[in-house]
């Protein structure tokens, strides 16, 4: 599992995260929602260490501060919500990025596989300053998923830990790419997602944290957490699940929605 207990996390004088709780299991996608400002990305990189947080934090029921950063390399990777580039490199070299920082350097199909499971096959050769943004999401998505492409190695669980990681994407890649997760999860290793779509998230997520004011006011099964209250208590508005508006309005069901090959 990861687990945190009592995340603080204050950037200057200003207290973002309120000793959040959180817990992840493999085998599982757990999405981490919330209304924006309210800590869920600070929360996410307080799991990886890339800001300065008190608390506690287990990978895999071992202290996060016990680990070596090679080690951490090879247990989780992550996906942040904007990365740059400032050299032109080809979409295969940014992808080959991963394996470098994984345990898969010598498996040169990885990168390859990685690519195709995006939606990328066929890329390459392409630079990657030429992709849409969205193209460039999916290639650094690729990287993350080489660094730790075994979900499982000796029995221990991989994770992957990504940031609004279908936020540049259009619903049929959003489809493919939570499809991916999915697959990574069934396969055994565990999944973090800050998430926005909340349709989406209800449709594949197993767990979720809502996230709030920098507290976690609701955490566990989709169903059991995604309520009229506590939806409508986060985000500061009237809401409703599971209900159709009455005013014939166009809507769209992501649960009905099949990703085509």
């Amino acid at each position: 599992m990861i687990t945190a207990r009592d995340i603080q996390v204050q950037i200057g004088n200003k207290a973002i995260l309120h000793g959040v709780d959180f817990t992840a299991r493999p085998g599982a996608v757990t999405a981490i929602v919330g209304p924006n400002g309210s800590g869920k990305t600070t929360l996410l990189r307080a799991l990886t260490n890339e800001v300065t947080w008190t608390g506690q934090v287990w990978i895999n029921a071992r202290d996060v501060g016990d680990y070596k950063p090679w080690e951490l390399a090879a247990v989780r990777g992550v996906l942040p919500q904007a990365a740059t580039l400032a050299f032109p490199f080809t979409v295969i070299e940014v992808v080959r990025m991963g394996l470098r920082s994984g345990i898969h350097g010598e498996r040169d199909t990885v990168a390859q596989q990685a690519l195709t499971t995006v939606g990328l096959g066929g890329y390459e050769q392409r630079f990657f300053q030429e992709l849409s943004g969205g193209e460039q999401q999916r290639a650094h998505l690729a990287r993350v998923l080489c660094q730790v492409w075994d979900p499982v190695v000796d029995n221990v669980p991989r994770w992957l830990l990504l940031d609004e990681p279908v936020a540049s994407l259009d619903i049929g890649h959003q489809l493919l790419i939570m499809k991916c997760l999915q697959d990574f999860a069934e396969r055994g290793g565990g999944v973090i997602a800050v998430m926005h779509d909340l349709n989406l998230t209800a449709m594949v997520a197993d767990a979720v944290t809502i996230i709030s004011g920098g507290r976690a006011i609701a955490s566990g099964p989709v169903k059991a957490v995604f309520t009229d209250a506590s939806l409508s208590a986060a985000y500061h508005c009237q809401l409703r699940t599971n209900t159709v508006p009455n005013d014939h309005a166009a809507f769209i069901l992501p649960q009905v929605a099949q990703s085509v090959a």
